[in-house]
């Protein structure tokens, strides 16, 4: 005698229908009514969902025949750095070596971090190419905000 479990599975997969959906919480922002929803997990491999890799197979076929493809590879090299980030990435190695000796001293680390790094860092200008510019200062265990974190901010 089969299990339940292996026959509803076998079941959605009959019918089509995903046997691993992903529970999504929605809230109505005008009501307020929060709902579940079930949502297909989208797998591409059958092993995993055979519904789901079977739709998937579906879609690339008719994004092909559509030519959805590109025709050319798309130029995935990265631009040269200009002389700021530079300069941004040789403070922040700076800052680095600075905070990693501080704590190998076992002497603050935020001193270390507000000396090198806190005098440029609100000077300078918003570049969105470049990431963060510092140290991480939840590595030290800091809140990065304090004040505004959930367990007081400050050190933990």
């Amino acid at each position: 005698m089969p299990l339940a479990r292996q026959v509803v599975k076998d079941l959605a997969v009959e019918h089509g229908a995903c046997i691993r959906p992903i529970q999504l919480r929605r809230t109505n922002l005008d009501t307020g009514e929060v709902d579940q929803v079930l949502v297909p997990c989208g797998h591409t491999l059958a092993h995993a969902c055979p519904s789901c890799a079977e739709r998937a197979r579906t879609l690339r076929a008719v994004q092909c025949r559509e030519g959805w493809q590109l025709e050319d590879e798309p130029d995935l090299t990265p631009d040269a750095a200009i002389d700021d980030q530079q300069w941004w990435i040789t403070m922040r190695a700076d800052a680095q070596q600075s905070r990693d000796q501080a704590k190998a001293a076992g002497q603050d680390t935020l001193d270390a971090w507000r000396r090198l790094a806190m005098p440029h860092y609100f000077r300078r200008p918003r570049d969105p190419d470049m990431a963060r510019a510092l140290p991480s200062r939840e590595a030290d265990g800091i809140a990065a905000h304090p004040g505004r974190c959930r367990h007081g901010g400050g050190r933990s």
